[in-house]
């Protein structure tokens, strides 16, 4: 087993072994402003859900080639209240665009997160607007595992990450990998391997966006 399947592998058994709503998929809608085959996708386990150990995680979102030029990113505490919204400026390309919450999430308690494609006035119906949504539950971690996920050495960080089943870390720290020259071929490698073993193959080979 090469290295990247193997901490895909990992990753892939220590997640949380539980659903949650949400849909990380956007559904093609008759009048949708996606054009071509690809579609809006959250990069998520297939139960919706991820782990967090930090206050403000970084969400990620495959944006498929569109006529929208904005974005909207809402979190929702568990009470149902928005607590953030943020509307971002879509690239030209397509690829995986990072987004991160405006405040700070509380420990022991699930979020949704949404993000949906504004298509302008012009879409026919609100139904015609493309969305993708998941769970954060940000947990509290322990003093060992706290201590370790800030270790000076980023191959520390990642591994203490895939062995807590932290998705929104592991994926944070892989995606900032690979803005290094020194790294960008084995983050690379371990990222697709990662989307590949939660079924999201399809993306596992987009860039990464600005």
């Amino acid at each position: 087993m090469s290295q990247a399947n193997s901490l895909a592998a990992r990753l892939r058994a220590n997640l949380p072994n539980r659903g949650a709503p949400g849909s990380r998929f956007g559904g093609a809608t008759r009048g949708s402003c996606v054009m071509g085959n690809q579609r809006l996708t959250a990069l998520l386990p297939s139960t919706n859900l991820g782990q967090t150990a930090v206050a403000k995680p970084t969400f990620f979102v495959f944006v498929p080639t569109s006529t929208a030029s904005q974005g909207e990113l809402v979190i929702t505490d568990p009470q149902n209240r928005d607590v953030s919204t943020t509307v971002v400026r879509l690239p030209a390309q397509p690829g995986i665009l990072a987004l991160q919450p405006t405040v700070e999430l509380n420990p022991g308690q699930d979020y949704r997160w949404s993000f949906t494609l504004l298509c302008g006035a012009d879409a026919d119906d609100p139904s015609a607007m493309v969305s993708v949504s998941g769970v954060v539950e940000r947990i509290q971690p322990s003093t060992d595992l706290a201590k370790k996920l800030a270790a000076n050495n980023v191959g520390d960080r990642l591994s203490a990450a895939v062995d807590a089943g932290l998705w929104y870390e592991t994926l944070a720290i892989l995606a900032d990998l690979q803005r290094q020259m020194t790294t960008k071929d084995m983050a690379r490698s371990e990222w697709q391997a990662v989307l590949s073993a939660v079924g999201l193959e399809a993306i596992a080979h987009a860039p990464l966006v600005q």
